[in-house]
């Protein structure tokens, strides 16, 4: 390695079983160079850039990140030494805010004091132009926002190398350009920066050196200043770009088959457009300017409030999805993982799943035709895949994106609607796309793209409506080239700037102050517990005014310590539910701990309760560890793992003791009895113990990881988490706070019970899931696990006190659950449900 290389990959190779994705791969970058590196998806580029990171170890080969060996495969080990990755789909933890995102990834030395940390990110931010609120939460942005995002969060870390996995994929023409700008000053700072990217004309901007990748093989690199489009693209996939778009139409029928009259909706209004056999129309302009919300309306997925739309002279009814869909309406998304495809179904499930009624009868699917029809559909549309049983996953993303045409070819659209139609896939998959397209369209099946990528639209379409503030401004035709596209759009966008227009049309205007700060109420963690608290306080005064002496001293002191009880085992059960697991073994550790004090709490000396005490810690930490092992190492999931627990531990607690019997001792019951006035003092442990796990939460790196690993493994894994340790320490942390709730339940009954803690598994999980609790991970609060404990413990206590069927203790919280359960997702999912109508 020399001196002036910050990066250095010699001689690498990896083979993934009998695939050898990289042979013999060197490759460099200089301190203050731009590297692009190119190639087909499946090339081997995510695989080098993989072992550079620390994220893959290599068979053979060396690393060297600024003249030191990358000794481990380690991402933490690799950011140590200053290499950084921007990744094409964001290593973002969605439940966390902007600001936890941040410090996050920022390594402990790096991260600013809490007083400065605020005015430290609104720098990151501003270094890419980034306009959001610090209390966002990532999964309420805009794909282009969490990008820019995923760049902000990768310069705070101070790089020395820097890769660019396809970073623009999301981002508008006024954002593609500030982050041109921002990469070349970060290289004449002296940053190393490897450019990975699929669009030619971006990389002959911005690289000063290009070398591509071909089945795991480097097939050449120059000088980005002494090669043409042609070379590249011959480099990548052996032909020329000539040859990526296929011969425009040359069917001479004039007959329009899609007519769009005066249609208008959300984002647009008084859109006309006309399609004709053979033709691909296009949609251009500056992002956010209406057209994505345009075809989307097309599809039944967005309001359309006037106008009309027919197709081959039959009105359509866009009123619904289903509604465009039956009249043949095919939409292929931008996002297709969470809109276009089925991720947990195989290549043949997806490609059927549009299609389903011409295979069946009687409900039944005729599989012998199925199979058939899907075989000849991946032909058709040269999806490669190791058989229709593939899952849709283990392809290439170009494969996935061709699943998506062949499900749309496969259920005879009249119509298809493409958003962003090459998004993310490579230059040989494009050509194929292209040509699918194309054949759509010849076969009388109007098509419509919308693409950011303006040498696309020109290559491709035979007509090209731009789009500003709402309206088609320009329409295009003829010999349509990518200078014209896009001096529309920037024309359009000059002149609506002067009227007022918000310049570049990229953000969204943005909501009151006062209505955005409700919004992030309802939707934030706390408001549950605050929800809970009033409801508490009502459900008490009613109780009271039935039966007064449910508030007196000494009943109000037996409620808070058995609430005390639940609420320990609710905040271990809390600290897994961050994670996206659960633990169902906690009632039978609580039991097996009352078990256990019945033998080594007896009547003893001061020492000997404490060795007992140490016991049932040690015995405790044991259950958890095991738990966390087996979840965490094993790879075994959470409820199976726990279920098998919950069994055993109930087991060995009836074998300790068959019958109840053995008695703890009784100074140590008086101990833990203690009050201050109506008040026991665990109850007040147990209000800090869950203002201090809040703390914790919210305020440390622990708890970012803790919250990270449950909705966002793999991106918490890119940035440095140790999930693994996480996650085995959350699991052990859950039985020691189950210890605590054990505690105060062998004192309440004095005796061994083997059956004791049984009802705690469900009553800690109604306790966490009334207080806001997500089991996807990730959401939650310790101050909600609290109050949801206090509210089922008061309904408990209060239809004892008024004498009320026991059924009541379960469908008035059940109902409370589904009902809180329903305001919530509803709250939750407007923040998203905004961000996707700007997808």
């Amino acid at each position: 390695m020399t001196a002036t290389d910050a990066l250095r990959l010699e001689g690498v190779t990896k083979t993934f079983g009998a695939v050898t994705a990289l042979r013999e791969v060197s490759f460099d970058v200089s301190r203050g160079e731009i590297h692009a590196l190119v190639g087909e998806n499946g090339a081997g580029k995510s695989t080098l850039m993989d072992i550079a990171a620390g994220s893959v170890c290599p068979d053979r080969g060396r690393v060297e990140i600024g003249g030191h060996v990358l000794t481990r495969g380690s991402a933490r080990a690799a950011e140590s030494l200053g290499l950084v990755v921007v990744y094409q789909n964001p290593a973002l933890i969605n439940e966390l805010t902007v600001l936890e995102n941040l410090l996050l990834a920022t390594p402990p030395e790096q991260r600013p004091g809490r007083g400065e940390q605020a005015a430290w990110a609104r720098a990151q931010l501003e270094r890419v132009a980034l306009d959001v609120v610090l209390r966002e939460r990532v999964i309420e942005l805009s794909p282009g926002q969490r990008q820019l995002l995923e760049i902000a969060k990768a310069l705070s870390q101070q790089p020395t190398v820097l890769v660019l996995d396809e970073p623009t994929e999301s981002l508008g023409a006024a954002d593609v350009k500030r982050l041109m700008d921002l990469t070349r000053e970060l290289a004449s700072q002296g940053t190393g920066i490897v450019y990975i990217s699929h669009r030619i004309a971006e990389v002959r901007r911005i690289a000063h050196r290009i070398t591509a990748l071909r089945d795991g093989v480097i097939t050449g690199s120059a000088p980005a200043d002494a090669i043409d489009d042609d070379a590249i693209v011959e480099m990548i996939v052996g032909r020329s770009m000539a040859a990526l778009f296929p011969a425009k139409s040359r069917v001479d029928d004039p007959a329009p088959t899609l007519v769009v009259e005066g249609l208008s909706g959300v984002g647009f209004h008084d859109v006309s457009l006309t399609v004709r056999r053979g033709d691909v129309v296009g949609l251009a302009g500056i992002e956010g300017n209406g057209q994505r919300e345009f075809l989307r309306a097309l599809a039944g997925l967005g309001p359309a409030d006037k106008g009309r739309v027919t197709l081959h002279g039959q009105l359509l009814d866009l009123r619904s999805p289903q509604r465009a869909a039956a009249a043949g309406i095919r939409l292929t998304p931008a996002d297709r993982l969470a809109e276009g495809l089925f991720p947990a179904l195989t290549v043949r499930e997806n490609i059927a799943s549009g299609s389903l009624g011409a295979f069946s009868r009687g409900g039944f699917i005729r599989s012998g035709e199925e199979r058939a029809a899907i075989t000849g559909q991946m032909e058709a549309t040269l999806v490669k895949a190791g058989s229709p049983e593939s899952g849709v996953l283990t392809l290439s993303g170009g494969n996935q994106q061709k699943v998506m045409f062949a499900k749309a070819a496969l259920a005879d659209p009249q119509a298809v609607l493409c958003d962003d139609p090459t998004r993310g896939v490579d230059v040989g998959a494009r050509s194929e796309i292209y040509g699918l397209l194309r054949h759509m369209s010849e076969a009388g099946h109007p098509v419509i793209v919308l693409s950011a990528d303006a040498a696309e639209l020109a290559g491709l379409c035979d007509t090209v409506a731009v789009f500003s503030r709402g309206v088609i401004v320009e329409t295009l035709n003829g010999n349509l080239t990518e200078d014209a596209i896009t001096g529309a759009a920037l024309r359009a966008t000059r002149g609506d700037t002067a009227h007022g227009a918000c310049p570049g049309g990229e953000q969204d205007a943005p909501a009151p102050a006062g209505r955005r700060l409700r919004s992030r109420l309802l939707r934030s963690d706390s408001s549950p517990s605050a929800v809970l608290l009033i409801l508490t306080v009502l459900v008490a005064l009613l109780a009271a005014a039935q039966q007064p002496t449910l508030l007196s001293g000494p009943n109000v002191s037996l409620l808070l310590y058995g609430v005390a009880a639940l609420a320990f085992i609710a905040l271990g059960q809390q600290i897994v539910l961050l994670t996206g697991g659960i633990d169902l073994s906690v009632g039978p550790t609580a039991g097996l701990q009352v078990v256990v004090m019945s033998y080594v709490l007896a009547q003893g000396t001061t020492g000997s309760l404490i060795a007992g005490l140490l016991l049932s810690l040690a015995v405790t930490v044991l259950i958890g560890l095991v738990n966390g092992a087996l979840i965490a190492l094993g790879g075994i999931s959470a409820i199976i793992t726990t279920l098998g627990t919950y069994i055993a531990l109930q087991g060995v607690s009836l074998l300790l003791r068959p019958e109840v019997g053995g008695l703890i001792d009784s100074g140590f019951i008086q101990t833990v009895s203690t009050a201050v006035g109506s008040v026991p003092v665990v109850f007040i442990v147990a209000v800090a113990a869950a203002l201090s796990a809040e703390f914790v939460s919210r305020r440390t790196r622990f708890g970012y990881a803790l919250r990270a690993v449950g909705p966002g493994r793999s991106a918490a894994e890119r940035i440095g988490v140790r999930v693994r340790l996480t996650l085995v320490v959350a699991y052990m942390l859950c039985s020691v706070f189950t210890l605590l709730g054990a505690i105060l339940l062998a004192a309440q009954i004095g005796t061994g019970d083997a059956s004791a803690g049984l009802n705690y598994t469900l009553s800690s999980i109604s306790a966490v899931v009334l207080g806001g609790a997500s089991i996807f991970g990730g959401r939650g609060s310790f101050l909600g696990a609290l109050t949801g404990a206090l509210l089922l413990g008061l309904i408990a206590n209060a239809t004892t006190f008024l004498g009320l069927d026991q059924a009541w203790q379960y469908w008035v919280p059940g109902g409370i659950i589904l009902l809180a359960a329903a305001v919530s997702a509803r709250l939750r999912s407007t923040g998203i449900h905004k961000t996707r109508q700007t997808t």
